[in-house]
Protein backbone atom coordinates (compact mmCIF):
# COMPACT_ATOMS: atom_id res chain seq x y z
CA UNK A 1 0.00 0.00 0.00
CA UNK A 2 2.85 2.15 1.39
CA UNK A 3 4.39 1.82 -2.78
CA UNK A 4 1.28 2.56 -4.08
CA UNK A 5 1.05 5.63 -2.44
CA UNK A 6 4.61 6.64 -2.94
CA UNK A 7 4.11 6.15 -6.90
CA UNK A 8 0.63 7.85 -6.89
CA UNK A 9 2.46 10.82 -5.28
CA UNK A 10 5.16 10.84 -7.81
CA UNK A 11 3.16 10.77 -10.65
CA UNK A 12 0.99 13.52 -9.19
CA UNK A 13 4.24 15.62 -9.04
CA UNK A 14 5.46 14.75 -12.60
CA UNK A 15 2.12 15.75 -13.87
CA UNK A 16 1.83 18.75 -11.88
CA UNK A 17 5.31 20.00 -13.12
CA UNK A 18 4.86 19.29 -17.05
CA UNK A 19 1.67 21.46 -16.69
CA UNK A 20 3.59 24.27 -15.22
CA UNK A 21 6.11 23.79 -17.64
CA UNK A 22 4.25 24.01 -20.31
CA UNK A 23 2.26 26.88 -18.90
CA UNK A 24 5.63 28.85 -18.64
CA UNK A 25 7.12 27.44 -22.23
CA UNK A 26 3.96 29.26 -23.91
CA UNK A 27 3.88 32.59 -21.94
CA UNK A 28 7.91 32.95 -22.69
CA UNK A 29 6.48 33.60 -25.90
CA UNK A 30 10.13 34.75 -27.57
CA UNK A 31 10.26 37.28 -30.81
CA UNK A 32 12.86 37.69 -33.41
CA UNK A 33 15.39 40.70 -31.91
CA UNK A 34 14.58 42.31 -35.67
CA UNK A 35 10.63 41.59 -35.20
CA UNK A 36 10.87 43.01 -32.11
CA UNK A 37 12.31 46.12 -33.30
CA UNK A 38 9.85 46.02 -36.60
CA UNK A 39 8.34 49.73 -36.90
CA UNK A 40 4.95 50.48 -38.93
CA UNK A 41 5.64 52.60 -41.88
CA UNK A 42 1.95 53.87 -41.54
CA UNK A 43 1.10 56.76 -39.38
CA UNK A 44 -1.84 55.56 -36.99
CA UNK A 45 -4.74 57.76 -37.77
CA UNK A 46 -8.27 57.31 -36.96
CA UNK A 47 -8.70 55.55 -40.68
CA UNK A 48 -6.26 52.92 -39.52
CA UNK A 49 -8.48 52.63 -36.21
CA UNK A 50 -11.46 52.34 -37.77
CA UNK A 51 -10.43 49.46 -39.87
CA UNK A 52 -8.45 48.03 -36.99
CA UNK A 53 -11.37 47.75 -35.05
CA UNK A 54 -13.23 45.93 -37.25
CA UNK A 55 -10.82 43.16 -37.69
CA UNK A 56 -10.18 42.74 -34.13
CA UNK A 57 -14.50 42.80 -33.41
CA UNK A 58 -14.33 39.63 -36.06
CA UNK A 59 -11.17 38.05 -35.25
CA UNK A 60 -10.17 38.64 -31.74
CA UNK A 61 -12.49 39.33 -29.60
CA UNK A 62 -13.82 35.92 -28.46
CA UNK A 63 -10.79 35.27 -27.33
CA UNK A 64 -9.13 38.52 -25.80
CA UNK A 65 -12.50 40.01 -25.30
CA UNK A 66 -13.34 43.30 -25.60
CA UNK A 67 -10.77 45.85 -24.21
CA UNK A 68 -10.58 47.36 -21.16
CA UNK A 69 -13.42 45.16 -19.74
CA UNK A 70 -10.69 42.29 -18.65
CA UNK A 71 -13.18 39.69 -20.27
CA UNK A 72 -11.28 37.91 -21.97
CA UNK A 73 -11.74 33.88 -22.36
CA UNK A 74 -9.78 31.91 -19.45
CA UNK A 75 -7.50 30.03 -21.32
CA UNK A 76 -3.70 28.26 -20.13
CA UNK A 77 -1.76 30.57 -21.20
CA UNK A 78 -4.43 33.39 -20.68
CA UNK A 79 -4.75 35.53 -23.98
CA UNK A 80 -5.04 38.47 -21.86
CA UNK A 81 -6.45 42.58 -22.26
CA UNK A 82 -4.84 44.05 -24.69
CA UNK A 83 -5.79 47.52 -22.98
CA UNK A 84 -3.55 45.94 -19.55
CA UNK A 85 -0.85 47.80 -19.08
CA UNK A 86 1.28 43.94 -19.31
CA UNK A 87 -0.48 43.24 -23.03
CA UNK A 88 0.90 47.06 -23.40
CA UNK A 89 4.05 46.83 -22.73
CA UNK A 90 5.41 44.91 -25.77
CA UNK A 91 6.69 46.58 -28.92
CA UNK A 92 4.74 47.32 -31.65
CA UNK A 93 7.09 44.45 -33.66
CA UNK A 94 6.50 41.97 -31.20
CA UNK A 95 2.45 42.60 -31.48
CA UNK A 96 2.37 42.53 -35.22
CA UNK A 97 4.87 38.97 -35.26
CA UNK A 98 2.51 37.40 -32.87
CA UNK A 99 -0.85 38.45 -34.90
CA UNK A 100 0.56 37.32 -37.67
CA UNK A 101 2.82 34.44 -36.98
CA UNK A 102 0.49 32.83 -34.14
CA UNK A 103 1.39 29.76 -31.91
CA UNK A 104 -0.09 27.16 -29.76
CA UNK A 105 -3.64 28.61 -28.76
CA UNK A 106 -2.71 31.89 -30.72
CA UNK A 107 -3.97 31.79 -34.13
CA UNK A 108 -2.22 32.35 -36.70
CA UNK A 109 -3.40 35.50 -39.20
CA UNK A 110 -0.74 35.27 -41.80
CA UNK A 111 -3.39 34.38 -44.54
CA UNK A 112 -5.90 36.42 -43.38
CA UNK A 113 -4.70 39.91 -43.29
CA UNK A 114 -2.49 41.23 -45.65
CA UNK A 115 0.52 43.35 -43.36
CA UNK A 116 -1.45 46.96 -43.81
CA UNK A 117 -4.35 45.49 -42.24
CA UNK A 118 -2.32 43.98 -39.39
CA UNK A 119 -0.83 47.03 -38.60
CA UNK A 120 -4.73 48.44 -38.31
CA UNK A 121 -5.02 45.69 -35.60
CA UNK A 122 -2.11 47.44 -33.61
CA UNK A 123 -3.23 50.41 -34.18
CA UNK A 124 -6.60 49.22 -32.66
CA UNK A 125 -4.69 48.11 -29.50
CA UNK A 126 -2.65 51.34 -28.79
CA UNK A 127 -5.86 53.37 -28.90
CA UNK A 128 -6.17 51.98 -25.62
CA UNK A 129 -3.02 53.61 -24.03
CA UNK A 130 -3.26 57.16 -23.38
CA UNK A 131 0.61 57.05 -23.02
CA UNK A 132 1.20 55.98 -25.56
CA UNK A 133 3.84 57.31 -28.63
CA UNK A 134 4.10 56.05 -32.19
CA UNK A 135 7.83 55.49 -32.89
CA UNK A 136 7.83 55.60 -36.84
CA UNK A 137 11.30 54.46 -39.36
CA UNK A 138 13.37 56.62 -40.69
CA UNK A 139 11.89 57.29 -44.04
CA UNK A 140 14.62 59.56 -45.11
CA UNK A 141 16.28 58.68 -48.25
CA UNK A 142 13.49 56.24 -49.10
CA UNK A 143 11.41 56.45 -52.23
CA UNK A 144 7.37 54.77 -51.85
CA UNK A 145 6.37 54.22 -55.36
CA UNK A 146 2.74 55.13 -56.32
CA UNK A 147 1.13 51.93 -57.01
CA UNK A 148 -1.71 51.85 -59.87
CA UNK A 149 -3.11 48.61 -60.34
CA UNK A 150 -5.62 47.32 -63.09
CA UNK A 151 -8.07 44.48 -62.77
CA UNK A 152 -9.62 42.27 -65.02
CA UNK A 153 -11.13 38.55 -64.69
CA UNK A 154 -10.14 35.31 -67.60
CA UNK A 155 -12.79 33.66 -67.81
CA UNK A 156 -10.85 30.86 -69.51
CA UNK A 157 -8.99 29.70 -65.89
CA UNK A 158 -11.50 31.55 -64.20
CA UNK A 159 -8.42 34.13 -62.21
CA UNK A 160 -9.10 37.36 -61.49
CA UNK A 161 -5.93 39.09 -63.20
CA UNK A 162 -4.42 42.47 -61.00
CA UNK A 163 -1.61 44.33 -62.80
CA UNK A 164 0.28 46.36 -60.52
CA UNK A 165 2.49 49.60 -62.36
CA UNK A 166 3.76 52.56 -60.80
CA UNK A 167 4.70 55.39 -62.93
CA UNK A 168 3.08 52.70 -65.96
CA UNK A 169 6.15 50.26 -65.07
CA UNK A 170 5.38 46.90 -63.94
CA UNK A 171 6.21 46.16 -60.24
CA UNK A 172 7.43 43.01 -59.39
CA UNK A 173 6.95 41.04 -56.10
CA UNK A 174 4.28 42.44 -54.62
CA UNK A 175 1.97 41.15 -52.57
CA UNK A 176 -1.20 41.20 -53.62
CA UNK A 177 -4.69 40.61 -51.33
CA UNK A 178 -7.95 40.50 -53.15
CA UNK A 179 -11.31 40.25 -51.37
CA UNK A 180 -15.09 40.23 -51.89
CA UNK A 181 -17.03 42.73 -50.68
CA UNK A 182 -20.31 41.65 -48.57
CA UNK A 183 -23.29 42.31 -46.54
CA UNK A 184 -21.37 41.11 -43.13
CA UNK A 185 -17.56 42.57 -44.38
CA UNK A 186 -15.08 41.57 -46.70
CA UNK A 187 -14.53 37.65 -47.31
CA UNK A 188 -11.44 36.87 -48.95
CA UNK A 189 -10.87 35.91 -52.72
CA UNK A 190 -6.87 34.96 -52.43
CA UNK A 191 -3.50 36.09 -52.12
CA UNK A 192 -1.02 36.25 -54.91
CA UNK A 193 2.28 37.76 -55.51
CA UNK A 194 3.01 40.20 -59.17
CA UNK A 195 5.70 38.10 -61.34
CA UNK A 196 7.93 40.06 -63.32
CA UNK A 197 5.10 41.75 -65.45
CA UNK A 198 3.62 42.88 -62.37
CA UNK A 199 0.77 40.63 -62.91
CA UNK A 200 -0.82 38.51 -60.33
CA UNK A 201 -3.33 35.93 -60.68
CA UNK A 202 -5.84 34.88 -57.94
CA UNK A 203 -8.22 31.82 -57.90
CA UNK A 204 -11.50 32.58 -58.11
CA UNK A 205 -14.54 29.95 -57.38
CA UNK A 206 -16.88 29.50 -60.01
CA UNK A 207 -19.47 28.99 -58.13
CA UNK A 208 -19.32 32.43 -56.40
CA UNK A 209 -22.80 34.14 -56.28
CA UNK A 210 -22.88 37.09 -57.77
CA UNK A 211 -26.08 39.63 -58.63
CA UNK A 212 -27.94 39.50 -61.75
CA UNK A 213 -25.04 40.15 -64.22
CA UNK A 214 -22.39 37.72 -62.42
CA UNK A 215 -20.99 40.93 -60.85
CA UNK A 216 -19.74 41.22 -57.31
CA UNK A 217 -17.55 44.42 -55.14
CA UNK A 218 -14.24 43.20 -54.92
CA UNK A 219 -11.57 45.09 -52.98
CA UNK A 220 -7.47 44.90 -54.18
CA UNK A 221 -5.13 45.76 -51.70
CA UNK A 222 -1.83 45.56 -52.63
CA UNK A 223 1.84 46.00 -50.42
CA UNK A 224 5.60 45.64 -50.66
CA UNK A 225 7.34 47.19 -47.74
CA UNK A 226 6.87 50.99 -47.44
CA UNK A 227 3.67 51.20 -50.27
CA UNK A 228 0.62 50.36 -50.22
CA UNK A 229 -2.36 50.76 -52.19
CA UNK A 230 -5.79 49.67 -52.48
CA UNK A 231 -8.71 49.60 -55.44
CA UNK A 232 -12.56 48.53 -55.37
CA UNK A 233 -14.58 47.94 -58.16
CA UNK A 234 -17.64 46.16 -59.37
CA UNK A 235 -16.50 42.90 -61.70
CA UNK A 236 -18.32 40.31 -63.61
CA UNK A 237 -16.80 37.41 -61.67
CA UNK A 238 -19.14 35.10 -60.35
CA UNK A 239 -22.18 33.18 -61.31
CA UNK A 240 -25.04 35.16 -62.17
CA UNK A 241 -27.76 35.06 -59.21
CA UNK A 242 -31.16 36.50 -59.56
CA UNK A 243 -32.40 37.47 -56.16
CA UNK A 244 -36.23 36.56 -55.31
CA UNK A 245 -37.83 37.57 -52.04
CA UNK A 246 -37.64 35.26 -49.84
CA UNK A 247 -41.64 34.32 -49.76
CA UNK A 248 -41.89 35.48 -52.97
CA UNK A 249 -44.12 32.59 -54.96
CA UNK A 250 -44.10 30.20 -52.18
CA UNK A 251 -46.86 31.43 -49.51
CA UNK A 252 -50.00 32.74 -51.25
CA UNK A 253 -50.62 34.55 -48.10
CA UNK A 254 -47.89 36.86 -48.66
CA UNK A 255 -49.83 39.80 -50.16
CA UNK A 256 -53.50 40.33 -49.31
CA UNK A 257 -53.92 40.42 -53.25
CA UNK A 258 -52.65 36.90 -53.76
CA UNK A 259 -54.98 35.28 -50.96
CA UNK A 260 -57.82 33.15 -52.24
CA UNK A 261 -61.62 34.27 -51.18
CA UNK A 262 -61.55 30.84 -49.03
CA UNK A 263 -58.34 31.64 -46.73
CA UNK A 264 -60.07 35.22 -46.28
CA UNK A 265 -63.44 34.02 -44.83
CA UNK A 266 -61.75 31.46 -42.84
CA UNK A 267 -59.42 34.09 -41.75
CA UNK A 268 -62.41 36.37 -40.35
CA UNK A 269 -64.73 33.34 -39.57
CA UNK A 270 -61.81 32.55 -36.86
CA UNK A 271 -60.81 35.85 -36.08
CA UNK A 272 -64.90 36.74 -34.79
CA UNK A 273 -64.97 32.89 -33.41
CA UNK A 274 -62.29 34.05 -30.93
CA UNK A 275 -63.76 36.81 -29.70
CA UNK A 276 -67.74 35.48 -29.58
CA UNK A 277 -65.78 33.07 -27.02
CA UNK A 278 -64.17 35.81 -25.20
CA UNK A 279 -67.27 37.21 -24.59
CA UNK A 280 -69.23 34.10 -24.23
CA UNK A 281 -66.24 33.10 -20.98
CA UNK A 282 -66.97 36.96 -20.06
CA UNK A 283 -71.16 37.06 -19.64
CA UNK A 284 -70.70 33.42 -18.28
CA UNK A 285 -68.32 34.65 -15.04
CA UNK A 286 -70.50 37.74 -15.11
CA UNK A 287 -73.50 35.22 -14.44
CA UNK A 288 -71.60 33.41 -12.23
CA UNK A 289 -70.85 36.15 -9.89
CA UNK A 290 -74.25 37.67 -9.75
CA UNK A 291 -75.44 33.97 -8.87
CA UNK A 292 -73.76 33.80 -5.87
CA UNK A 293 -74.38 37.74 -5.06
CA UNK A 294 -78.45 36.70 -4.75
CA UNK A 295 -77.53 33.13 -3.16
Amino acid sequence: MKNNKRYKLIILFCLCFLAVANVNAQSDWQVPAKDNENLSPFLFDDDMILEGRVAYENSCTSCHGTPGQDDFTPMSPPPGDPAAEQFQAQSDGSLFYKIKMGRASMPKFEDAFADDELWNIVAYIRSFNENYKQQLPNMEGVEIPVYAMKLSFDQNVDKLVVKVLAEELPQAEVSVSAYVMGTFGKHLLGKAQTNELGIAYVDVDPALPGDAEGKVNVLVKATKEFARAKVQQDLAIAMPTEIHSAIEGRHIWSTDRMAPIWLKITFFVSVFGVWFALLFIVFGLRNIKRAREES
